[in-house]
């Protein structure tokens, strides 16, 4: 097992070093197909907030009325071969 190293940095010291930092390079090393496309003002194909928060909403919406149009179809069908 390979010695630990003795230098020990507390969470508190990691987070000076970041913000002591003014890079504004998010990606970091990430390769250039992870990358989202970059326009004038910003990443390209990436979500605005206002429409995460619309699908907050809609998911669970359109989800209930799937379970909801499944539920009827499978009532609509066991009330037609059982003769109902």
């Amino acid at each position: 097992m390979p010695p630990r190293s003795s230098k020990r940095t507390s969470r508190a010291g990691r987070l000076a070093d970041v913000r002591l930092s003014s890079d504004l390079n998010l990606d970091g090393q990430n390769p250039l197909r992870a990358q989202p496309a970059r326009g004038a003002w910003g990443p390209l194909g990436v979500p605005s907030t206002r429409w995460k928060k619309f699908q907050r909403i809609l998911v669970p919406v359109v989800t209930v009325a799937i379970a909801t149009g499944l539920f009827f179809l499978g009532r609509m069908f066991y009330l037609i071969l059982t003769g109902q």
